[in-house]
């Protein structure tokens, strides 16, 4: 008669042969995809230095003052001008839109800056969700500062009163992985445009809701000289 099938012995082999490729294979996957998730992150935070330029430069916000935006990432999406009263998000008066739906919706902050009701909530474009692994958030302080200037939510004032949610010189914002397998650096920049890194060991991700909240200290703060030399590695 013709054989048909392995018998349990070839079957064995065959399996063990999938397993070892299986366990060959599987880490260097993973491991491309972390690093291409960081890559990504890097990349995105340059473009929200890009975009604060922007807003500064040109006033985006229509508040008459050449300020940064500090109150949260989302905002260099959702704000409208102020030029216009209120919030509406049309044609007369449309979010400004000056980074990447995908980077906005990956801000780990839940709060809404309502900035004086020219604020428009996140939901309106889109739902919370991570960008390549990552989340981001806007810092709340330099430790390289002291006083009043540390803080980076400050009220410049201008023509509608907005609340502390600019500042006249200064801005920081962190890339984080959202777990373990989608990366093992953090990411910080501030406005002299250059990237630090920093590993990590464990999940910093404060809770498992989307978006899960921003990180508390230490990682609220943009570190101060001697601890940038110490715990971080400048990419360019």
């Amino acid at each position: 008669m013709k054989r048909r099938g392995f018998t349990l012995i070839e079957l064995m082999i065959v399996i063990a042969i999938i397993a070892v490729i299986a366990a060959i294979a599987i880490p260097g996957l993973l491991a491309s995809q972390r690093a291409s998730n960081e890559r990504n992150a890097s990349t995105s935070l340059k473009t929200l230095t890009a975009a604060q330029a922007d807003f500064r430069a040109n006033d985006r916000d229509g508040n008459h003052v050449n300020d940064f935006w500090t109150a949260d990432v989302k905002g260099l999406y959702t704000m409208t001008s102020c030029t216009v009263p209120g919030n509406k998000n049309d044609s007369t008066d449309p979010a400004i839109k000056l980074i990447e739906l995908s980077i906005a919706s990956a801000d780990a902050d839940p709060a809404l800056s309502k900035a004086g009701g020219e604020n428009c909530d996140l939901s309106t474009f889109a739902i919370s969700s991570s960008k390549a692994g990552h989340w981001y958030n806007a810092l709340v302080s330099d430790a390289g500062t002291t006083g009043l200037e540390a803080t980076y939510q400050q009220d410049t004032g201008g023509t509608v009163t907005m609340g502390s949610v600019h500042n006249l010189w200064r801005f920081a914002f962190i890339a984080w992985p959202e777990s373990m397998n989608a990366g093992k650096y953090i990411y910080l920049i501030d406005e002299n445009n250059t990237i630090y890194r920093s590993a990590t060991t464990s999940s910093l991700r404060p809770a498992p809701t989307s978006p899960p909240g921003v990180l508390g200290a230490p990682y609220d703060t943009f570190p101060a000289s001697a601890s940038l030399k110490s715990y971080w590695s400048k990419l360019d």
